[in-house]
């Protein structure tokens, strides 16, 4: 058990990468008839988990039995043995015929690692068109109602105003290769990972906030995307999309004193469809 511990790094760090192989291979499945044309594959997401585990065994039985040391081809830190018992930590472990008995046998575990790693990362992952614009309205609408709760700063909420039915219309008008990189936004938004990250807890964004109608766990992870320097542009370009669906409710711009109808300056290519010009409205009545 002690000599297990001194293979500290691989086994989580297979975890990891057969996490975030099984992240990428859901969201193929679920945009595989939108922006993968050729749609996703299981046989590839088995060849990319054999070659990880190949590298990860070829690297470290190199290590264990002191080919290269640690972290070659990088200035050495430790030899490769020592590094392998050990871990960098001060352990004392030495080398013993005992102790290659357990390393065969811990190395012979690297392929569940990562298989363990792709079903964490795979939950979900047969949806339909129908079911993944289904999930997109729940992201829409939970993103909405928690940048405009009710009895924030304008009275009504974004739910009483439609703001996400009102988001949901300006996607099916957008071109379809930016409506899909707006939904494949969501769903990095939404993801369990990110979530994790930023709230420790294993949980879709859409799933946080036990209690009906509250919106402090969504509004804390939210925050937290705004305060990460990497992530607070994608962060601003979800609120723009929220800010759209609610400030454009002329339930919204006339408590403002504004007599409407408020209407952004909109890309050429959006086409509002009929009525704009009788309602003035952007997109809708």
């Amino acid at each position: 058990m002690v000599v297990f511990l001194s293979f500290l790094l691989d086994p989580p760090a297979l975890l990891l990468v057969g996490f975030l192989a099984g992240q990428v291979y859901h969201l193929a499945v679920v945009f595989g008839d939108r922006i993968i044309t050729r749609g996703p594959s299981r046989r590839k997401l088995r060849i990319f988990g054999v070659a990880a585990v190949v590298i990860f065994w070829a690297y470290s039985a190199l290590l264990y039995l002191n080919v290269i040391y640690f972290p070659w081809p990088f200035p050495r830190w430790y030899g490769g043995m020592e590094w392998m018992l050990n871990s960098g930590l001060p352990l004392g472990l030495t080398h013993t015929p005992s102790a290659d008995v357990i390393a065969v046998v811990i190395f012979a575990t690297y392929p569940l690692w990562f298989y363990f790693g792709t079903k964490i990362g795979l939950p979900g992952a047969r949806l339909s068109s129908t079911g993944r614009n289904k999930e997109r309205s729940r992201i829409i609408k939970a993103l909405v109602a928690t940048a405009f709760p009710e009895g924030g700063a304008i009275a009504p909420g974004a739910a009483g105003v439609g703001a996400a039915d009102f988001v949901e219309k300006l996607l099916s008008e957008v071109p379809p290769l930016y409506s899909d990189s707006l939904s494949l936004l969501f769903f990095v938004f939404d993801s369990r990972f990110f979530v994790l990250a930023f709230t420790g807890r294993w949980k879709r964004f859409v799933d946080l906030d036990s209690v009906e109608g509250s919106t402090y766990e969504k509004g804390r992870y939210l925050e937290a995307w705004e305060s990460n320097p990497f992530l607070l542009n994608v962060c601003q370009a979800l609120r723009i999309i929220a800010s759209f669906g609610y400030y454009t409710r002329p339930e919204v711009y006339r408590l403002m004193n504004y007599s409407g109808p408020m209407i952004p300056n909109l890309p050429p290519w959006y086409n509002p469809g009929p009525g704009t010009v009788a309602t003035g409205e952007a997109g809708g009545p």
